[in-house]
């Protein structure tokens, strides 16, 4: 997950943007959810990030910027991403992610048309607007968004060290 401290050296190897840590809406999903966005590493190496934003409307949030570095797009990395910004936001009980879309070029505060309809977005309200449902995308692509949640809730689970055999450690012993 990215942090309000590291968005400023995570700039965009496109356009060479990076977002300032104060900036309103990135302070915003920080204090809602406790992250802004998620990123990719690749040999220690950042390979894409996805940032997001509260909208207003509960549930809601919006893309705000998504990149993966060139040399590494079309290995399968921004569906990563995305998956991986759903499922965390499926925990906070979102519902929706909404995106604006380009027909031209590579910005990363507006991806073009194809990787939004690839990775599961629909066209919204006007030509520029996309949304992928969350309550859908996790109940209808197994393999997909909730794969990446449960993947994401297990990696957070302690885990259980083995009871010993006998159960010499609980006192209790058995005779026969």
């Amino acid at each position: 997950m990215v942090t309000l401290a590291e968005l400023p050296t995570l700039v965009c190897p496109w356009c060479g943007f990076a977002v300032p840590k104060d900036t309103p809406w990135a302070i915003s999903a920080a204090t809602v959810w406790g992250w802004c966005g998620v990123k990719l590493t690749v040999d220690d190496e950042v390979a894409g990030v996805l940032l997001l934003a509260p909208l207003e409307e509960p549930g809601h949030a919006r893309v705000m910027a998504v990149w993966v570095r060139p040399g590494s797009t079309g290995a399968g990395y921004g569906r990563q991403l995305v998956q991986a910004a759903a499922a965390g936001l499926v925990a906070r009980k979102a519902r929706v992610i909404e995106a604006r879309g380009s027909r031209t070029g590579v910005r990363c505060e507006a991806p073009p048309h194809e990787f939004l309809r690839a990775v599961g977005f629909t066209r919204g309200r006007d030509d520029r607007l996309w949304r992928l449902d969350l309550d859908r995308a996790v109940l209808g692509e197994r393999n997909g968004v909730r794969n990446v949640f449960e993947r994401f809730w297990e990696s957070l689970r302690p885990v259980v060290p083995p009871e010993p055999a006998g159960g010499a450690i609980s006192g209790r012993v058995h005779r026969s």
